[in-house]
């Protein structure tokens, strides 16, 4: 099936050079910490992981290397909040052994699929596509992720 829209003109940028994410701010750095002291890592529930996942967000604080290390030193796993929120892709702070890439599940690259059929088909007007550019990159990601494509 990756072969149905594999010559659809639309690459992959190159993962991010260096740690991957941004580097943190002070403010970032603070507002990590100041987040994480609300919470027990050993009794997290999905709502907290939910919450602190929306923080950071919020914050415009990226997934990366010294996001999972600053959530490591306040003593949470960045890998298991996300999982716990339900974050989709790479989830806060990644995962240290792995390079790069988008790791998606089965459904979401169905829906993927079934998204680029319809931006591709001959009938989809230019406000259509718009439309469904939206809807890709929401599903893969804001704009903040390793992912952004523009209609």
């Amino acid at each position: 099936m990756i072969d149905s829209i594999s010559n659809t003109g639309m690459a992959m940028p190159p993962p991010p050079h260096g740690h991957g994410g941004a580097s943190l701010t002070d403010d970032q750095k603070q507002l990590i910490t100041d987040t994480l002291s609300k919470f027990d890592a050993d009794s997290l529930t999905e709502s907290d992981a939910t919450s602190i996942v929306s923080s950071f967000q919020e914050a415009g604080i990226q997934p990366g290397m010294e996001l999972a290390q600053a959530m490591e030193a306040a003593g949470f796993d960045a890998k298991a909040v996300g999982d716990m929120a339900g974050v989709q892709g790479p989830p806060p702070g990644g995962s240290q052994g792995q390079s790069g890439g988008i790791n998606i599940s089965e459904e979401l690259l169905e829906e993927l699929y079934t998204l680029l059929d319809q931006y591709y088909a001959e009938e989809t007007t230019d406000v259509d596509r718009s439309s469904l550019m939206d809807t890709i990159s929401k599903l893969l990601g804001s704009e903040n992720s390793i992912f952004s494509a523009k209609a």
